[in-house]
């Protein structure tokens, strides 16, 4: 049964909409599913044409008071052969607007270097990120997916050291991608 979409960000802010939106990235991606370790990449008719590797995935969606709803992500895919394949170590990193059916505009690069900064920003206290009133302001759904560990994290408002310390990461990589798609909404969503 179809949400009723009363409240935009109540429907945004549902893990049913999260799902959703991680279907709409797989498929901009050309992927099944995401999820790490092997996969499988299918060709129209459903046949096996390639295997990649994925060690790591992170999907950051934010809410901005009075902008919007959009995130950023990163994919990061190990090297490795399947038949005539030769699938090399790559980075993936992107940002997208929200809206009711998962994604509108989606704007991703592939880094030349796969060593990514941010992973060090997560090390994050997940019990003290804001002891205030949060009703306004930024939110965050994080998913974190790897080997053995499969996370969906809400935030408001952080404001802890560490926390402020990944906004401003998330914030630095969406507003540098932004302005490489050249999008005036993806923009605004970062500035």
């Amino acid at each position: 049964m179809k949400q009723q979409i009363d409240n935009i960000d109540i429907f945004f802010n549902s893990v049913e909409y999260f799902q959703q939106l991680e279907r709409s990235l797989a498929t901009n991606l050309g992927l099944t599913e995401l999820k790490s370790g092997i996969q499988v990449i299918r060709d129209k008719n459903g046949w096996r044409e390639n295997e990649k590797s994925i060690e790591y995935i992170w999907v950051v969606q934010i809410s901005r008071s009075f902008v919007g709803w959009g995130g950023v992500f990163a994919i990061k895919f190990n090297e490795n052969i399947f038949r005539e394949h030769s699938n090399k170590e790559e980075l993936f990193q992107g940002v997208f607007i929200s809206n009711n059916n998962g994604i509108g505009n989606f704007y991703s690069e592939i880094l030349p270097d796969t060593y990514q900064d941010i992973i060090r920003h997560f090390n994050l206290n997940l019990f003290d990120a804001n002891k205030g009133i949060t009703l306004d302001g930024v939110s965050y759904n994080v998913r974190i997916i790897a080997s053995n560990i499969n996370t969906f994290i809400q935030a408001n408002n952080p404001n802890t050291a560490d926390w402020k310390r990944w906004e401003t990461e998330i914030f630095t990589i969406g507003s540098k991608l932004a302005k490489n798609s050249n999008n005036k909404e993806l923009i605004s969503l970062f500035e």
